[in-house]
């Protein structure tokens, strides 16, 4: 019984043990050969954390080279190795192409391959983590979506690294739901600043535009926002605060507000009240065309003043005359706008 189980355990162990894989001696052309060395142990260490793979790292004691690949495919058999990776790192100009293919023994095609560009050292370490990540998954190294990758495929436009910012202006509405539930057009002038894992808004925002709109509303707010990833299109959440200013004209009928009718004599403008304060909103929305010069955003928000506006209205008495009522509201309601940005 004590040899079944230990027979079991062995079994186990080996069914579940971590797949021995050769890393040839990385190939260098225009680069320091210390640059190889210090790939090699940080391609076994961050290969070994990810537990499928054990990465037994070519010298130059092995006697091969990464351009013959049959000698590596053979030190690699000789080394108890099922696998073998094959890495070569080539100058060009001010930037670097770092390829991978990871073969199986005995075989001349690999089962994964990627090439990658860094455009300084600096980039290696985020490569070489990457690729450890995917190598030999039906991922390859870098997602092309992901506009903050530092490495790219050979043939594509180099992606933008660092904050960004983008000027812009969005068109939109303030839909009310106090004092009244009513729509208010509107523009939005706005400067963001991307830093990829936060965004902040500078804001000039303006509703109630035309003639027949009972609010008059603009504000200078700043804002920021959580990106969810990096990708081109992207969407984010948060919020921020406004100082604001709100124009209400009473909509009190002309003869209720002079006349025989009226307990007083009123002057037209004697109900627009005019406060200011501070306005606080949360919301969220997505960017398009994030890796782009030009940006798209479309945001929807909730905002609520912090102060109140005197809002007149009229209640007709048994007697014919009118009183008019002065009521307190915080004017608030959902802000809804879409428009385009240009990166600088």
């Amino acid at each position: 019984m004590k040899n079944v189980l230990i027979f079991i355990m062995a079994a186990a162990l080996t069914l579940f043990a971590a797949e021995k894989v050769y890393l040839a001696p990385v190939g260098l052309t225009g680069m320091h050969e210390d640059y190889a060395v210090a790939s090699s142990k940080l391609m076994k260490a961050y290969i070994e954390d990810d537990g499928r793979f054990i990465l037994v790292v070519g010298t130059a004691e092995d006697g091969v080279k990464a351009d013959n690949q049959v000698a590596v495919s053979q030190k690699a058999a000789e080394k108890g190795c099922s696998k073998y990776i094959i890495a070569e790192f080539t100058r060009l100009g001010e930037n670097v192409i770092m390829s991978f293919k990871l073969y199986n023994v005995g075989s001349e095609a690999p089962i994964w391959d990627d090439r990658l560009k860094a455009r300084n050292p600096d980039d290696f370490d985020p490569i070489i983590q990457r690729v450890a990540r995917n190598i030999g998954t039906k991922h390859k190294a870098v997602d092309d979506s992901d506009i903050y990758s530092v490495t790219e495929q050979e043939t594509k436009t180099p992606k933008r690294k660092g904050v960004n910012a983008y000027i812009g202006m969005a068109v939109g509405g303030l839909m009310a739901t106090q004092p009244d539930v009513e729509v208010y057009a509107g523009l939005d002038f706005f400067l963001l600043y991307d830093a990829q894992v936060i965004l902040f808004g500078i804001d000039w925002d303006m509703y109630g535009l035309g003639d027949d709109a009972p609010v008059d509303y603009m504000d200078f707010a700043i804002s920021a926002y959580y990106p969810f990833g990096t990708k081109a299109i992207t969407p984010f959440v948060g919020g921020g605060l406004a100082f604001s200013k709100t124009e209400y004209s009473s909509d009190i009928p002309k003869e209720y507000r002079s006349g025989y009718n009226s307990y007083y004599y009123y002057d037209d403008d004697e109900y627009d009240d005019e406060s200011s304060g501070l306005t606080g909103f949360i919301g969220g929305g997505v960017m398009f065309n994030r890796s782009s010069r030009v940006m798209f955003i479309a945001q929807v928000k909730y905002m609520l003043n912090f102060y109140r506006n005197d809002i007149f209205e009229t209640k007709k008495k048994d007697d014919g005359y009118v009183d008019v009522i002065s009521k307190h509201h915080a004017i608030q309601g959902l802000v809804f706008n879409v428009g385009i940005g240009y990166g600088f």
